[in-house]
């Protein structure tokens, strides 16, 4: 009786443990806003195509590119074409070209820059 008993407590404090771990989870969100990019504390790391959070990514827009875009809310997969599309919190939405070894290159949804 007292091993089942010690089993149920260890189970539950088990489903306890899991419970409070994925609640802290998803309380790291990505950052998303181009105030919270590691660029703006240093700007030469802003070199590169790989691994860009939306917080990155809205960096470039407004810095490099001059984007009404303080906040990417949206990002979706890198498509055949060579571009990825992201939705700013202005409404703005943009497509975004990786490119090896440099920034990536933004644009407006026809490929313009205006």
């Amino acid at each position: 009786m007292i091993i089942m008993s010690i089993r149920i407590l260890f189970i539950l404090t088990m489903i306890l443990l899991l419970t409070s771990c994925e609640d802290h989870v998803e309380k790291i969100k990505e950052p998303t806003k181009a105030i919270e990019s590691s660029y703006d504390i240093d700007i030469r790391k802003a070199t590169t195509s790989v691994n860009l959070t939306k917080a990155d990514l809205a960096w470039h827009a407004v810095n490099t590119y001059g984007w009404d875009c303080e906040e990417v809310v949206s990002k979706d997969e890198l498509n055949s074409d060579g571009y990825f599309c992201i939705k700013c919190s202005s409404g703005l939405k943009l497509h975004v070209y990786p490119r090896q070894g440099q920034h990536p290159k933004i644009t407006n949804e026809s490929g313009g820059y205006e």
